[in-house]
């Protein structure tokens, strides 16, 4: 897939470049649900521990900060309170992206204050990737979330949406070959991932088995349900589904509980395979499940290279309080992944972003979807301070080891920054 490259010379990226400097309050809630201290300090670094992507897939793509628009081809209620919108370019180009991906849809809604402002929030592909001239996006609307409400009950069949991305790094790359035996755990929302890695595997993957564990509150609530059921009798044997519900009537036949770690070891006790005999685990969904289910499977032997993880949050607002620097300092990059190159000084003005930067500069840093929720534009701090806005996806860890966000983190003074 070919990568789209910044033009630091063209008007309308400038004109973005402002447009997101001053729109970068709300982002997706950082995948993690932790809200550690933004400002990073100097200290020793170690290694940071990564999961794994699907070999032969890119962690994350890098995408022009506008984005394209799209038009709003089919609105499907899955639920009564998830839709799915199936979304064409009108300009005929392709959506390519890998199952598992992620778009950024940009809105501009109401700030309660008479203005308006733009506000943008991460969904997965629900769709086959195999499929390309189409995109489905689901979204499961968030309590108080106006984004999630805004497209579940307002956006309409001929509507037009900006969305950026493909982004992620949660994606499983298609072996037409291979004979794999894959289990995918989702919860909730967790779910439109694993429908994009179901509906291109089953086709692009014939020799291969899935098996999928879903949780959910209650049966109506389950999104796919009438779908997953149909692909599971179109390829028998090959999809094996297992739902678990928290509350259900009588004559449900599937799992009730939880799958924290009580509900979720006979689960995985119940699989069709051993779990030694499992090639890859894809989990999906609140932290709650996936630290019952990363307990579970380190316990059973299961390394890094096998186990791929994807955290679903309610996104928040920000904070009120600006975080970014109020004056204009210099940063130092230095590129790892190019150690024959010079290093470059840029000047990141007041309320700007590392990446605003380095693009207006003409230095490309690696991003995908701009407000912090996909790790694609994480680099090294290796001198000075740098203040991210949050949420955001680093983990704690990440933080301690020095790492920091260029799409919405910003230096208080002089900084040195480490790329690749």
């Amino acid at each position: 897939m070919p990568l789209l490259r910044l033009q630091p010379t063209d008007r309308r990226l400038r004109d973005t470049l402002g447009q997101v400097r001053r729109d970068l309050r709300m982002v997706v809630d950082g995948f993690r649900g932790r809200r550690p201290s933004p400002v990073l300090d100097r200290r020793p670094r170690g290694e940071a521990y990564e999961s794994t992507p699907a070999e032969g897939v890119e962690p994350a793509l890098r995408v022009g900060l506008g984005g394209r628009q799209v038009v709003v081809a089919e609105r499907i209620q899955e639920t009564a309170d998830a839709v799915t919108l199936l979304l064409r370019d009108p300009t005929g180009a392709s959506f390519d992206f890998a199952p598992g991906a992620f778009f950024t849809v940009v809105l501009s809604l109401e700030d309660g204050e008479g203005g308006v402002e733009e506000v943008r929030r991460a969904y997965s592909a629900s769709s086959s990737a195999l499929e390309p001239d189409r995109l489905a996006l689901t979204c499961k609307r968030v309590e108080g979330g106006r984004a999630s409400t805004y497209l579940s009950q307002s956006a309409a069949v001929g509507d037009s949406l900006r969305i950026l991305g493909p982004a992620g790094a949660f994606t499983l790359a298609p072996q037409p070959e291979a004979t794999r035996r894959l289990v995918l755990v989702g919860g909730g929302s967790g779910i439109t991932p694993l429908m994009s890695m179901i509906r291109t595997l089953l086709v692009a993957e014939p020799g291969s088995e899935l098996a999928l564990i879903y949780g959910n509150r209650a049966p109506e609530s389950i999104i796919f349900r009438d779908g997953l059921t149909a692909l599971a009798k179109a390829h028998p044997g090959r999809l094996h589904l297992r739902h678990v519900v928290e509350s259900a009537e009588p004559g449900w036949g599937g799992g009730v509980g939880r799958l924290d770690r009580q509900g979720l070891a006979p689960e995985i006790a119940a699989l069709p395979w051993p779990h030694d005999e499992v090639d890859g685990w894809y989990v999906c969904g609140p932290e709650p499940m996936l630290a019952a289910a990363r307990e579970l499977l380190v316990e059973l032997g299961v390394g890094p290279e096998r186990l791929h993880e994807e955290r679903f949050s309610a996104p928040q607002r920000r904070a009120a309080t600006p975080t970014r620097g109020e004056v204009a300092a210099p940063v130092t990059i230095r590129r790892r992944d190019r150690p024959d190159a010079p290093s470059a000084v840029v000047i990141v003005q007041a309320g700007a972003t590392l990446l605003e930067a380095a693009t207006a500069a003409g230095q490309e840093l690696p991003f995908s979807c701009a407000v912090g929720g996909c790790g694609a534009c994480r680099v090294r701090v290796l001198e000075g301070e740098v203040v991210m806005d949050e949420p955001n996806c680093l983990t704690a860890e990440e933080r301690a080891q020095g790492f920091a966000l260029t799409c919405c983190g910003a230096p208080l003074g002089p900084c040195s920054i480490e790329v690749g």
